[in-house]
């Protein structure tokens, strides 16, 4: 059993701020995630995968920053519940980004495939869905984020990729990878000290992941999309 480290909490202003650091690596990604979103929103294109690209940025983006604030920083004041604003908007971020990557590879499978894994995906949705407000847990979050990001995403940029040659493919693998790192270091919670635990080291991976992922996705919409 890893020894879990507890941040202890800090006043500003008179005000109770629960796991700090916590909340500022959240804010850390979520600014990273809002960056993202504006940038792909101002690209010359029109296509569907921009909308999905940059909607998932601005999902997770939204999910990193409730989390830390409703779900950390100021939960004492508010009931467990809260917690559910930031993981139903992460599980809908990646059921975004699966689609985006889907808009992406339909020029190369036939439709009748990508129709199956479009309804596969919104199916595996309402599944993570239905039992994160059911068991009131993390949980489905957790493995519908790891299975959806590493399985899915992995798989539909590996075959853009052999399809495409696209850089921003690999890109995307890359932070894919971080990614799945980050959600081992929170499962296994490996920590270096109470104001560094492995919550904050998790969002830290997280936000580089999610830069990767922004990088990823202009290119494979300059090279791909754009083409």
């Amino acid at each position: 059993m890893p020894f879990k480290f507890i941040q202890p909490s800090i006043e500003v202003l008179n005000i109770r701020i629960d796991e700090p650091i916590t909340l500022i690596t959240d804010l850390l990604l979520s600014a990273i995630c809002f960056y993202a979103y504006f940038q792909i929103r101002r690209l010359d294109y029109t296509s569907r995968g921009k909308w999905y690209f940059k909607n998932y940025f601005l999902l997770l983006g939204l999910g990193a920053m409730t989390g830390g604030l409703l779900g950390h920083a100021f939960l004492y004041r508010l009931s467990d519940a809260w917690k559910l604003v930031s993981w139903i908007l992460t599980i809908g971020s990646v059921t975004l980004m699966i689609q985006a990557l889907l808009e992406v590879s339909r020029p190369y499978i036939k439709k009748g495939i990508a129709r199956i894994i479009s309804r596969f995906n919104l199916l595996l949705f309402a599944l993570a869905l239905f039992f994160t407000l059911w068991t009131m847990a993390f949980s489905p979050v957790k493995y519908y984020t790891t299975f959806g990001m590493v399985v899915v995403v992995g798989s539909l940029c590996y075959y853009i990729y052999q399809k495409t040659r696209s850089k921003g493919t690999l890109i995307l693998m890359g932070a894919v990878l971080l990614g799945f790192i980050s959600a081992l270091i929170f499962s296994f919670e490996w920590g270096l000290s109470p104001w560094f635990n492995h919550r904050d080291i998790s969002h830290v991976i997280l936000s580089f992941s999610a830069y990767y992922m922004y990088k990823g996705a202009v290119l494979i919409m300059g090279s791909v999309i754009g083409s």
